[in-house]
């Protein structure tokens, strides 16, 4: 199939695209004009949602593939390319919380899974779009992160949130004197089908997620907090951690 890099906009890859921050961060991204790439384990849901976003089926494609496996990925960035021409971003959505429970009654399946989908995944996509970015002198890479990379929370998840901002903010460095960006946009609770059982915080829509992402393919920064009163409890774990050991074993309680 013919290339058609040349239509306007930029082709980017979406995981984690089949519902809340991906399909948010794709409606968002679609509607600005640039192609899209879905990808999800869920082919049904992907194709229901790229039919919903473009009819046409010319701007948006569903990819249907378990971010966890580098073979699959392999294959998405194959196809992107062959239907829509070199990557110009990827933004690194997919994620899974970890199971209910202390971390030592985590089998270690669940433990892999928790750290292939959150970080693995993210790593991986990267290195297969880069080298292309880097020839074309053009690109972006944002990965989603998470507050609980930068304030402990669950073990596993924040061990692979935490990964996840080390490898963005230093893949940032590595890319300085290129036109290729990484960035990191590290959201609190969002109102998602991951927060269903949250209750007591207050939770924007992923909307607000989605339109720093696309704020992020215009102008790249090293790492936006969404929403920005998150930057308080930050710099508050960092002066006084005490006060979130002290939330976490209260939150244990109840």
């Amino acid at each position: 199939m013919a290339s058609i890099e040349g239509a306007g906009g930029l082709n980017i890859i979406v995981t984690g695209a089949s519902s809340g921050l991906g399909e948010a961060i794709a409606r968002v991204l679609a509607g600005q004009g640039h192609r899209i790439v879905l990808v999800a384990r869920r082919a049904e849901r992907l194709n229901e949602l790229a039919a919903e976003i473009n009819p046409s089926g010319k701007r948006v494609i569903a990819a249907s593939a378990d971010v966890s496996d580098p073979a699959a990925l392999a294959r998405v960035v194959n196809r992107a390319e062959s239907i829509f021409g070199a990557i110009g971003a990827v933004v690194n959505n997919a994620g899974i919380g970890e199971p209910e429970g202390m971390f030592w009654t985590m089998d270690a399946q669940a433990v892999e899974q928790v750290l292939r989908v959150n970080l693995l995944a993210a790593v991986e996509l990267t290195r297969l779009v880069l080298p292309r970015m880097i020839e074309r002198n053009a690109g972006h890479v944002i990965n989603i992160g998470s507050v609980a990379g930068r304030v402990a929370s669950a073990p596993v998840y924040s061990a692979s949130k935490y990964g996840l901002r080390g490898f963005t903010l230093s893949l940032r460095r590595e890319l300085l004197g290129t036109n290729v960006s990484a960035s990191l946009v590290t959201p609190g609770f969002i109102r998602t089908p991951m927060t269903e059982g949250v209750r007591g915080v207050p939770m924007p829509g992923p909307g607000a997620v989605a339109n720093v992402v696309a704020r992020l393919i215009e102008h790249p920064r090293k790492e936006v907090v969404v929403p920005g009163w998150y930057r308080a409890v930050i710099s508050l774990e960092a002066v006084f951690p005490g006060l979130g050991d002290a939330l976490i074993t209260r939150h244990r309680k109840h």
